[in-house]
């Protein structure tokens, strides 16, 4: 199927503490920020009222899951890596909030571009505070490597 790539490579998702990830990222220039058209946002919906909590705020933290990005542009295929850092909301339901999608760092607009295709669909177990599922902040990083490495965050 034309657009489909079934790659050996990986693309890990890693959850990051906002701080530890803020003291990693200092890129030299600030990152591009997305459309509402890149990210899936109903620009028109009103925002949630409920309250977002940090992972460390939580009794259980949101679960990342392995997400394969399966439609890969001709082009990243092309890409020996890629790298991109997002910050989003975990939603009480699994899903993100599509207009809390923040890119904090890239190495390839089309890896990029490649991973929110996916992070529109994406599903995750929530975080739970008291029992209860809550929104949360979550800083997630998605690596690629065309020879099917892969590579942990430091």
């Amino acid at each position: 199927m034309p657009g489909r790539l079934t790659w050996p490579a990986a693309a890990l998702l890693w959850l990051a503490a906002a701080g530890a990830l803020a003291a990693q990222e200092t890129p030299n220039s600030p990152p591009r920020r997305l459309l509402p058209a890149e990210t899936g946002c109903d620009t028109t919906a009103a925002p949630a009222a409920d309250s977002v909590y940090d992972a460390d705020s939580v009794d259980q933290p949101v679960e990342p899951v392995r997400l394969p990005v399966e439609d890969m542009p001709l082009r990243v295929r092309e890409v020996l890596r890629g790298r991109s850092v997002f910050r989003f909301v975990v939603e009480p339901s699994g899903r993100i909030d599509r207009c809390s999608i923040a890119l904090v760092d890239e190495t390839s607009r089309e890896w990029t571009g490649a991973v929110l295709e996916e992070l529109r669909v994406a599903r995750y177990r929530p975080a739970r505070k008291a029992g209860r599922p809550v929104r949360q902040v979550v800083h997630q990083i998605f690596t690629y490597h065309s020879d099917g490495r892969l590579q942990r965050p430091r």
